[in-house]
Parts: C-alpha cells; sequence; structure tokens
C-alpha cells in the first residue's frame, strides 16, 4: 500500500561534497520521528531544484532545508509544487516553510560560535559578529537575515554584530570586512547555511583576498556551517511532526463529531495518577470533565490573575472553556495584590493596604474588563470571592481563620487549582499562594524555594481538609518559556510565547497534575528543591513521575 514520504529539500546536489553527510543526518531523523508519529517514516534527501514524487508514494511532505531561498528557488518551488499535483492528483502534496529565527536554529548557530569561542579567552565584548549569506532572495529573505544576526548578537551578548551578502550589494561582504577592519574587535564570520557548498567558497575567497590586504585580520575566522548539529536535527523532526499533524488535525475536522466520547483526548493515565490531556473545543473539554471530575452543584475555581503580562495569567478564553464544560456553578477565588494594578499610589503595602481597598476595588473592576474576564464571568453567571476582601470584612471561618466563610457553605464541593504552564514549579500547588489574604506576600515567600514550597503545602493540606482538590495546568492557548532575551516582559523576566499548545494536566489532588507539567516543560523532578518539599508534603504516584510522556507533546515545548 502507497505510504507518505517526507523529502528534506535542500541546495545540495549529489555532486556536492556535503550530500552525504547531509544524507547521513537525514537518516538519522528515522527514529525519534517514528516514536512521534506511531509508524516508521520514509524520509528522503532531495534537491530543491529537482523535485518528484516517488512512484509508490500515498502522499508527500516536503519540508524545505534551505536557509537563504534565492528569488529563483522560491519561484521554482511554487512551480514545481504546481506541476506535481497536476501530474500525480492522486497524491497529496503538504509543505512547509523555513523560519530562519527559529529558536533551534539559533540555538545551533550559538553553538557553533561558542564552540569557536572555547578556550579563546576573549571577552564576549572584543569579539564581533558578521552573519554572511547569499542575499539573492527577497527583501523579506534579507531581513530575516537581519533578524537572525540580532537574535544570536542577543543570545551572546557579543560587542558588535551585522549582516553581509554574497549576491547582493547592500551589503556586499567585501564592503563589510573593510568596515570591520575599522574595529579592534576579533571578528567571527558565520555563514547562514547548514552545509558546506559553492556559497561558503565564495565567501572564503573573499576573506582570503581581504587578509592579504589587511594583515590585522589574519585572525579572524570564518567558522564551518552547524551541519549535523542536534539542534537542526531537532528543527527538520519538529517540522516533520507538525506538518504530519497538522494534516491529521484538518482530516479530523472534516471528519463527523463524535458528540460523545467521554474519554476523548486523554493520552496518558488515569486521573490518580494524572493525566495528559488534549480537550480541543468545547466539546473535548466537556467530555474530560464528564469522564474526570466528580459532579457537583458547585465548582470552586481558584485562577490566576496576577497581572497583565500576556500568557502569564488565566485569560477569558481558558477561563470561558473551563466554565463551559463545568456542570455546576463556579465560585472563582483570588485575592487582591501589588502587581494587579495600573500603578499604584504611594503607600506601605505591609500597613496601609487596607485603607486603600475602594482603589484596589477598582483596579480590579478594570482589570477584569479590559481582559475579557468580566464578560464571560458574567455569561456564565460565575461567581467571584475575592478572598482578600472577605478577610477584611472578617468573613473567615472560625476553624484556621483563613478559608473564607462563605466557601464553608460549600464544604465537600470539588476545588479546582486553574494554574498556567508558566514554569516548571509555578503550577497548581504554587497557585494556591494567591490564596493569601494579604495583597503584599512578600514575607510568605521566605528565604528561598524551599520556604515557599512549605507555604504553598500548608495551604494545600488546609483547603484539602475542606473540599477535594483538583490540579488542572493548561497550556490550552499558550505556555510560558522564560528567556532572558524574550519578547515579553514581567516583574520576574522576560519571556516567550508558544502559542496554541493545546495542552492541560489533570489529577485528584494537585502534585501529580504539577509534576507531569514541569517534566513537559522539561524539569527533572526528582532534583527539584522545590518538588522535595511537594513529595514529603503532599506525596504524589510514582507513575506521574517516571511513566514516558508523548514525544509528540514534549516537542510542542521545545
Amino acid at each position: 500500500m502507497p505510504g507518505p514520504v517526507f523529502l528534506i529539500a535542500t541546495e545540495l546536489s549529489s555532486r556536492d561534497a556535503s550530500w552525504a553527510d547531509a544524507g547521513c543526518c537525514v537518516q538519522r531523523l528515522v527514529e525519534p520521528c517514528a516514536r512521534i508519529l506511531g509508524f516508521t517514516p520514509r524520509i528522503q534527501l532531495a534537491n530543491i531544484d529537482s523535485l518528484g514524487i516517488p512512484e509508490d508514494a500515498g502522499e508527500v511532505f516536503i519540508i524545505p532545508a534551505c536557509l537563504d531561498f534565492s528569488l529563483f528557488q522560491r519561484e521554482k518551488l511554487s512551480g514545481t509544487l504546481s506541476e506535481l499535483r497536476r501530474a500525480r492528483p492522486e497524491v497529496a502534496v503538504h509543505h512547509d516553510d523555513v523560519d530562519p529565527g527559529h529558536p533551534l536554529l539559533v540555538e545551533a548557530f550559538a553553538n557553533r560560535i561558542t564552540a569557536a569561542l572555547a578556550g579563546s579567552h576573549l571577552a564576549p565584548q572584543r569579539v564581533g559578529l558578521l552573519l554572511v549569506t547569499s542575499g539573492h532572495g527577497d527583501s523579506g529573505s534579507r531581513a530575516q537575515t537581519y533578524r537572525l544576526m540580532r537574535l544570536l548578537w542577543e543570545r551572546l551578548s557579543v560587542g558588535h554584530a551585522d549582516a553581509a551578502f554574497l549576491r547582493h550589494a547592500q551589503t556586499f561582504f567585501r564592503m563589510s570586512l573593510e568596515e570591520c577592519s575599522k574595529t579592534p574587535l576579533h571578528w567571527l564570520i558565520v555563514p547562514q547555511m547548514q552545509w558546506d557548498g559553492e556559497h561558503l567558497d565564495f565567501a572564503r575567497t573573499i576573506l582570503d583576498d581581504h587578509r592579504r590586504a589587511h594583515p590585522e585580520a589574519g585572525s579572524w575566522e570564518l567558522l564551518s556551517p552547524p551541519g549535523d548539529d542536534p539542534a537542526l536535527s531537532a528543527w527538520l523532526e519538529q517540522r516533520i511532526v507538525r506538518l504530519w499533524q497538522s494534516k491529521r488535525q484538518t482530516e479530523a475536522a472534516r471528519a463527523p463529531s463524535v458528540r460523545h466520547g467521554a474519554s476523548r483526548g486523554i493520552r496518558l493515565g488515569n486521573i490518580g495518577d494524572g493525566l495528559i490531556a488534549e480537550p480541543g473545543d468545547r466539546e473535548g473539554m466537556a467530555a474530560l470533565v464528564s469522564a474526570t471530575l466528580p459532579k457537583s452543584d458547585v465548582y470552586l475555581v481558584k485562577v490566576t490573575w496576577h497581572g497583565y503580562a500576556p500568557g502569564t495569567f488565566t485569560d477569558a478564553a481558558a477561563l470561558d472553556l473551563l466554565l463551559s464544560a463545568l456542570p455546576g456553578r463556579a465560585i472563582l477565588l483570588e485575592g487582591h495584590t501589588t502587581s494587579r494594578n495600573r500603578g499604584a499610589p504611594d503607600i506601605d503595602w505591609s500597613r496601609d493596604a487596607r485603607q486603600q481597598r475602594a482603589w484596589l476595588t477598582q483596579e480590579e473592576a478594570v482589570y477584569l474588563e479590559r481582559t475579557g474576564l468580566a464578560e464571560v464571568i458574567a455569561r456564565h453567571r460565575a461567581q467571584y470571592v475575592n478572598v482578600t476582601e472577605e478577610y477584611w470584612n472578617e468573613r473567615r471561618s472560625s476553624a484556621d481563620g483563613f478559608v473564607p466563610e462563605l466557601l464553608m457553605q460549600h464544604r465537600g464541593a470539588p476545588m479546582i487549582s486553574f494554574a498556567k504552564f508558566k514554569g516548571p514549579t509555578r503550577l497548581s500547588v504554587s497557585n494556591l499562594f494567591g490564596l493569601i489574604p494579604e495583597p503584599l506576600r512578600t514575607a510568605w515567600h521566605g528565604p528561598d524555594i524551599l520556604y515557599f514550597a512549605r507555604v504553598c503545602c500548608e495551604i494545600a493540606k488546609i483547603y484539602a481538609a475542606l473540599f477535594p482538590l483538583f490540579g488542572m495546568n493548561e497550556a490550552l492557548y499558550s505556555a510560558v518559556r522564560w528567556e532572558r532575551a524574550g519578547l515579553y516582559r514581567s516583574r520576574w523576566g522576560n519571556y516567550d510565547l508558544l502559542n496554541h499548545r493545546g495542552v492541560l494536566t489533570l489529577s485528584e489532588g494537585l502534585p501529580a497534575a504539577d509534576v507531569l507539567a514541569s517534566r513537559l516543560q522539561g524539569q527533572d523532578v526528582t532534583r527539584s528543591g522545590f518538588f522535595d518539599v511537594v513529595r514529603a508534603e503532599l506525596g504524589w504516584p510514582d507513575a506521574a513521575a517516571s511513566q514516558e510522556l508523548p514525544r509528540d507533546i514534549l516537542m510542542r515545548f521545545v
């Protein structure tokens, strides 16, 4: 039976010396992709200028691997795809495009530069970085080269960085070298290429000419391309998997809906050991809730509304999806905070916060309105209980002086800690920290992460004695990846957003859901001080910490 064929389309031809190395690199993709896809894929290296459909192919997936398309190559590829579809209409042809600023590409080039600097004893500030490519594409392609250069510059913190082109006048490589000679920096010339080839030979010739005219440039280095760097292999693997999954999702969207698939989208385990789920739409979320949570007239939901930083708080879309799935009424829990406000009056938060409660209430109303949360709350007729206001009004239970008295009317109702994927420890256990009534919670953070973890676990114990707790960590529409040079900024630092992850972890009790979510984000929970405390105080099932995770989901958080 004809099967799928994946073609890695490169500018290399079979005559190039690097062709054999590239072919070996492509074949090494088969095994890791097989573990994710569930079958052994047929992956081949192909020249982008002479693409063809193998006779026994049922469908073809084309993954371009050129890091700098020429105008001719891009036009040729478009024409080739049209010709393939006309010549073999029975064969489906799928393809994607190259993003030169992809984090894995940045990592591959950064690895090459770091290796070149190892042992040189040069401070980064004394190093210049010149990214060189053909430049024979359109202006958008050259703009992408400048973007990659900027990402490398910020990643490595070198003294200066620039871009130059071999087939374009602005700025031609030879001219850039002349400008580099006017600086006291040690220059590294980095080719925007995966493999050695014609353009790299041209760059060598120009650099050799420059060295003869400028002896001070004799120590400048033209780095070899990253070739089979593991990050580049991961980049190709990720694209193969995503292209296949995109095709499968398109097919699923066309298929008839299964309205009562109660366990649809559940990928791992049972709720006691923790599970990973991909609920998809409202129907899928409702099926997940029906299959895993006890039925109740009321559900308590601890959201996370600490500030405006995009992707770090429970947003309107995620809350709407959860509330639409719950069969009972929701009571949302959160407290006032110092960080959810637009600026602040000149007050001592540790002493005077209560006197500013009118202002805090106004700021909270603005927050809920601006983020769209107020509309979601009203539409689902949910109730919002601000634990700080309940505390200030002395409406708290006499049993522990901590839990709002209003909640005691619903003792025994399920309580969900609805947390974001925003780091390997900031999950459903940490989310309960927001139930401390005081707006300024600095004292409870303590001197280190172990103290903070113990505080969170104590809060969990208090609420677990009154309500069955469920951990639910969501990356339904985005997940946070902390990056020093990230696009977004919060009070905790810079970060980037991984959009459309479509995943949540869920467990009865909080730890298992957190262990799974932490592992998906790359944390070894057996070597985490935070999770050492969680294991000692709350415990967790061994399955959550040891079972093999779905590799395709892991790849979404790379």
